[in-house]
């Protein structure tokens, strides 16, 4: 297996936004996300998104539908039932972030993924919870912490796991750490950007909008080394501005700033 480490090189090879290109050139993602009880972290990962796509749409819960307009006009919030009529103009989805816990959220899951093998699909947080591992194709990506990799693959959390994983379940894995391990079964890809203030809630989220965002126009193995870089990297700024008193709503902020200095080199 081929092994290596994630670089600048992964953000300057992103596609670039052409002059004259229109508006959804450059991508439209799905976001479903979010619940009665937990709006915050689907907001984190759709802003994130928004600052690289031209269209997010926002499929979340009755409950959620003000939260996610007030948090930002960007959003095109739909009810979970509506998602399927703009599903064909669709680049990327993210699912996971703040979704309810409960079998009928776990069937939607089932036929989003189902239907849409020639979608690329992050699965994130809550949906790592709820979604088979045989349901998933070479277009999926899903992101888990340690815990959530052991409830997911039944496997301990190692980047030997993380590769066999991607292997038998075909499917590109990213086993976030304090070293992000990134796998296609076929490539093992270590990521050493970011430091103990990422522990805060919601940077998980962030790199799930990040992901998402550059799979909507990007290969996706190159996409999620790019997320997991530039999303350390700007939390290495932080921890230079400011210790480790930071935020998630810093990070997500500090991200234009880390693409740009990167891009100066």
């Amino acid at each position: 297996m081929e092994s290596g480490q994630t670089t600048k090189q992964d953000i300057l090879s992103l596609a670039k936004r052409q002059p004259k290109s229109h508006k959804g050139s450059n991508g439209i993602v799905l976001i479903v996300a979010g619940s009665a009880q937990y709006h915050g972290a689907s907001i984190f990962a759709g802003i994130t998104a928004s600052r690289i796509v031209d269209l997010v749409y926002f499929a979340t819960a009755q409950e959620n539908i003000i939260p996610v307009k007030n948090a930002s006009s960007e959003f095109i919030v739909l009810k979970f039932n509506n998602m399927k009529t703009v599903l064909p103009g669709i680049d990327s989805i993210l699912v996971g972030p703040g979704l309810e816990d409960t079998q009928r959220m776990r069937d939607k899951l089932h036929n989003l993924i189902a239907k849409n093998k020639s979608k690329k699909i992050v699965i994130d947080a809550t949906a790592l919870r709820q979604i088979d591992p045989r349901w998933l194709h070479p277009n999926c990506v899903v992101t888990p912490h340690a815990d959530e990799f052991k409830g997911l693959f039944k496997m301990n959390p190692t980047k030997e796991n993380a590769a066999a994983a991607a292997k038998k379940f075909n499917c590109l894995v990213v086993l976030k750490g304090a070293t992000d391990y990134i796998s296609d079964g076929n490539q093992l890809i270590e990521n050493h950007t970011g430091n103990a203030g990422m522990t805060t809630g919601g940077t998980g989220d962030i790199l799930a909008g990040l992901i998402v965002g550059f799979a909507a126009k990007n290969p996706l193995l190159l996409s999620a080394k790019a997320g997991c870089f530039l999303n350390g990297f700007a939390a290495d700024l932080l921890q230079k501005e400011k210790g480790t008193m930071w935020n998630a709503t810093d990070l997500m902020h500090k991200l234009p700033d880390a693409k740009k200095q990167i891009e100066k080199v």
